[in-house]
């Protein structure tokens, strides 16, 4: 094989053998081979064959002389040969938007193999961008979930548990133990286990629907604010109706035990039936007895007081003001033979 060495200028040489040959420098294996110049290197490949690869610049430039919009070629970055395996790929790769601050960019980091298969990354921390208000975005598309598949009863790891239970605490506000970590994330199951220890610790005080006026049921107890214990029932934030615990009070009327009053002063209570209905009353009825009552504005008013010649001592009043009492059957038999 020819070889030549030119000289080009005073200080500029160049080694040239026939196409296709070869050049080698060989030092043997305690040897090195050192320029001290710049090394360009213009074919198509480059080949290092040692076992470590030291680099005293702090950066590493791939696709250099890139000219395009972006990597005009889609990926750029490092491969890994894995041998019989499929090569694993970092890559920045144009075709994937990444989302920053709320607002989507052209292009990301991708962990795959030569097949497209997504990597995964074994990392301590990941921390988002601290130059403004970012938040760190996971899942910006897709229909896919944050999980937390692999660890062991994770929600164990955030709260104190008592079997399959979070352990209760009567001295916090939630009655349950606090969190071990207040910034852990919360997982589907957690919450559920959450809800379901918060609910049996702590009975609600009320339930609503609106803002304004709203329709709701509330209890008090003596035990908390030292006020009559009562449930209240409010529609359109007015008080419709009010249990105690030895009655009931809707609007005006007042119903304990087994008795109705009306709670106003002299009030009236009214039994009516709808349209043309009437009040039956399907068991016997006892009227006690009474002072003579007012004349009513319409009708008559019925009432008891002691037997007079009547023999019944239910007496009446109408709006004449005309009283006097109803006679039994036998009084009237012999007042009609009387008179």
């Amino acid at each position: 094989m020819a070889q030549r060495i030119n000289k080009i200028g005073a200080d500029s040489y160049v080694i040239r053998v026939d196409d296709g040959g070869s050049i080698e420098l060989d030092v043997g294996p305690g040897g090195s081979v050192t320029v001290t110049g710049d090394l360009a290197v213009q074919g198509e490949s480059t080949s290092i064959g040692s076992s470590d690869l030291l680099v005293e610049d702090n950066t590493i430039t791939v696709n250099s002389g890139e000219t395009g919009n972006g990597v005009t070629l889609n990926t750029a970055g490092l491969i890994v040969d894995r041998g019989v395996a499929n090569d694993a790929y970092v890559f920045f790769d144009e075709r994937l938007n990444s989302v920053s601050g709320g607002i989507s960019r052209q292009g990301s980091w991708v962990l795959q193999d030569q097949t497209g298969a997504i990597q995964g990354l074994y990392a301590s921390s990941i921390k988002a961008d601290t130059t403004g208000a970012n938040n760190l975005t996971l899942l910006a598309e897709g229909t896919g979930i944050v999980t937390v598949t692999g660890t062991t009863d994770y929600e164990k790891q955030v709260y104190d548990y008592t079997g399959s239970s979070i352990t209760t605490n009567p001295s916090t506000n939630t009655k349950l133990t606090l969190p071990n970590d207040d910034d852990a994330l919360v997982t589907a199951r957690l919450l559920e286990d959450f809800v379901v220890g918060y609910n049996a610790q702590n009975f609600q005080k009320g339930i609503q629907s609106g803002e304004t006026t709203p329709t709701k049921v509330e209890t008090f107890d003596f035990e908390d604010d030292a006020s009559t214990s009562r449930i209240e029932f409010r529609i359109d934030d007015t008080l419709f109706g009010t249990m105690f615990e030895n009655r009931f009070d809707i609007g005006t009327i007042s119903i304990t035990q087994s008795s109705i009053t009306s709670q106003d002063t002299n009030g009236d209570l009214t039994l009516a039936g709808n349209g043309t209905g009437v009040v039956k009353i399907d068991t016997p009825t006892t009227i006690k007895k009474l002072s003579d009552p007012d004349a009513p504005a319409d009708g008559v008013s019925l009432y008891s007081k002691p037997l007079a010649d009547g023999g019944t001592g239910l007496y009446f009043v109408n709006e004449d003001t005309t009283t006097d009492e109803i006679a039994s059957r036998n009084k009237a038999l012999l007042f009609s033979i009387i008179f």
